[in-house]
């Protein structure tokens, strides 16, 4: 361990880039699960086809939860709910009608 102390300022001299500026969040989806109630919405930082980088913000609002995420972190967050409902489908098979219920969504 050093004696070092710890700083989170970039040291004088060096360079780093400029955060984009902020963009407008475009609606991605924003539905209310009939069976439940459950309100859900995603919004993504609006930029050009292919262009969400690092410092872009994907929100998911769960009810009166909202995260703010990075799209990476967005996408691992998502693969982390499949394996979760992977795991719950092992433990209780039962629930696969809800699954397929929940998917079988009609077009408006």
């Amino acid at each position: 361990m050093t004696d070092e102390p710890i700083v989170a300022e970039p040291e004088e001299g060096a360079t780093r880039m400029p955060p984009r500026p902020a963009a407008e969040l475009d609606e991605v989806l924003d539905m209310v699960w009939p069976e439940t109630g459950l309100q859900t919405g995603c919004r993504v930082s609006r930029r050009p086809k292919d262009a969400l980088g690092d410092d872009d913000v994907v929100e998911l609002d769960i009810d009166f939860v909202k995260l703010s995420l990075s799209p990476l972190e967005f996408i691992q967050l998502a693969a982390f709910l499949r394996m979760s409902v992977d795991g719950l489908l092992d433990r209780h098979p039962g629930l696969q009608r809800a699954v397929v219920n929940a998917f079988d969504i009609p077009d408006e």
